[in-house]
């Protein structure tokens, strides 16, 4: 009996396409792996070393963790999509069930980092505020040492006892309360700076903060679901597949 030319052609399609399936599968999941590989890569280089108490740490973690993780997120899905092209190779699958674990774990740690990169943000603000005002007491507190001077040498005594003390010239050559009244306009000179500095400047950050903080948290909440959501649809679509492949065997 002879066999038709056009199923022949249809056998022969059929055995291009079988030797073209598994090196879709095998090419998909090498790219899906190099891309995660990359991705993981370059966010150790840039966390470590760790310093888990350190709120600039823990803010430039969470820019990292955000950075690395639409890299992350498309390996994982070629990866995923492999799986589905060839659900009898169990290899892949053990690989595929690993990632998926670990793709879980990622959605949750991006949404932890919402809160994270907040209390992160506050704690270096505050900080800073806090410095600034240390740095305003005492300069208050050396302008009211420096009022309470009555000559020339009690002046020189003060400054000999202050940490940063400010330059006095080594002879005065004009009254002491004229070099008095000097050092003092100087000094409430950066006073007024330093306060007109700090009510300029503390707003600005609250805002950029703010910004940032809303920004990088629709990011994280963004890939956090679609971390989640990937890997349980894939799960309902690879039920479906193995399902098929038992009712065709």
């Amino acid at each position: 009996m002879s066999v038709t030319p056009s199923r022949q052609h249809g056998s022969a399609g059929e055995r291009n396409k079988n030797r073209l399936k598994p090196l879709t599968v095998r090419s998909l999941s090498f790219a899906g792996l190099a891309l995660m590989a990359s991705s993981l890569n370059s966010l150790i280089f840039l966390i470590l070393p760790l310093r888990l108490t350190s709120p600039d740490w823990l803010l430039s973690f969470t820019s990292a963790l955000l950075a690395s993780s639409p890299q992350l997120l498309v390996g994982t899905l070629v990866l995923l999509i492999a799986r589905l092209f060839n659900s009898r190779d169990l290899r892949l699958a053990k690989r595929v069930h690993w990632i998926e674990q670990a793709a879980r774990w990622w959605g949750m740690l991006l949404l932890l980092t919402i809160p994270l990169q907040i209390y992160a943000g506050v704690s270096i603000i505050d900080q800073q505020e806090a410095d600034q005002t240390k740095s305003i007491t005492q300069m208050r507190r050396i302008i009211e040492g420096f009022k309470a001077t009555n000559a020339e040498g009690e002046m020189r005594n003060y400054v000999a006892s202050l940490p940063n003390p400010p330059s006095l010239p080594p002879q005065f050559d004009s009254p002491f309360l004229v070099i008095k009244d000097r050092v003092l306009s100087n000094l409430n000179g950066k006073l007024n700076l330093a306060l007109s500095e700090r009510a300029r400047v503390n707003p600005q950050k609250w805002q950029s903060f703010i910004a940032d903080a809303t920004r990088n948290g629709i990011q994280a909440a963004l890939l956090g679901i679609a971390f989640l959501t990937i890997t349980k649809y894939h799960d309902r679509a690879k039920t479906g597949s193995d399902s098929k492949n038992v009712s065709s065997s």
